[in-house]
């Protein structure tokens, strides 16, 4: 709201002069999306107001210049749920297109393990700082921030209870949640953000760093470690 219809607008509106032509695609993110698609197209129908149109059946039609695109959760079954939202707020179908990889098939992606990687740090001038996602809409997307450290647990002990990670607390918590302590389920580690971990006790070997393989595995190796007692892999071994 504030940057495509405030701070960038006239840039936006301006992709369309003569005989240029040119798009600003919005894609949103986490939360339910009928509700979050319905949401950021009112608030761009009330935003670009002056170049809005209205189709013949009576439905909201944003300028040329801007549209939506949702591609998270995106299913057979979640498009028309989001199409019957916009038709009961009289928001036009060409607003939006969607995009769906995974979801097309058996549905068996990185969300499956909760498994993403996420930018942590940044270096900007000279100095580090903090880098980190968390939606309001979906607090299971929250990542952890800064440079991190994986110890085993005995290596937090002189760290106090305070400083174990909580997570945002409602809308108006501290964004990112306070602490830098993540316990894993088991107890026996800890992943410590905010460049407050001893690298020399980081459990986490360096593999892959600017372009460049320093650590080379084989496939059987991976399995070997992955495998559990009994396992199918080291049984074959």
């Amino acid at each position: 709201k504030d940057y495509w219809g405030g701070k960038l607008k006239d840039k936006i509106k301006g992709r369309i002069s003569g005989d240029k032509f040119g798009r600003l695609v919005v894609r949103p993110d986490s939360g339910d999306p009928a509700t979050i698609v319905t949401e950021v197209i009112k608030i761009l129908l009330e935003q670009f107001k002056e170049d809005v149109t209205e189709t013949p059946t009576g439905h909201k039609l944003l300028p040329d210049y801007i549209r939506v695109l949702q591609g998270d959760g995106v299913d057979w079954e979640s498009i028309p749920k989001i199409l019957e939202k916009l038709d009961s707020e009289k928001i036009a179908a060409d607003n939006i297109g969607f995009g769906s990889g995974g979801s097309l098939l058996q549905k068996l992606n990185r969300d499956t393990f909760k498994c993403a990687f996420k930018c942590a740090e940044i270096t900007v001038n000279g100095q580090a700082r903090d880098v980190f996602k968390d939606p309001i809409t979906d607090k299971g997307k929250a990542s952890k921030k800064g440079r991190l450290t994986l110890q085993r647990a005995e290596d937090a002990a002189h760290f106090s209870e305070a400083d174990k990670y909580k997570p945002r607390d409602g809308d108006n918590g501290v964004p990112g949640g306070t602490g830098f302590l993540h316990y894993s389920p088991c107890g026996k580690y800890v992943t410590i953000a905010s460049g407050k971990g001893d690298p020399s006790k980081d459990i986490l070997e360096l593999v892959y760093r600017d372009g460049a393989l320093l650590k080379d595995q084989t496939l059987e190796e991976i399995r070997k470690r992955a495998d559990i007692p009994e396992g199918p892999f080291l049984a074959t071994a």
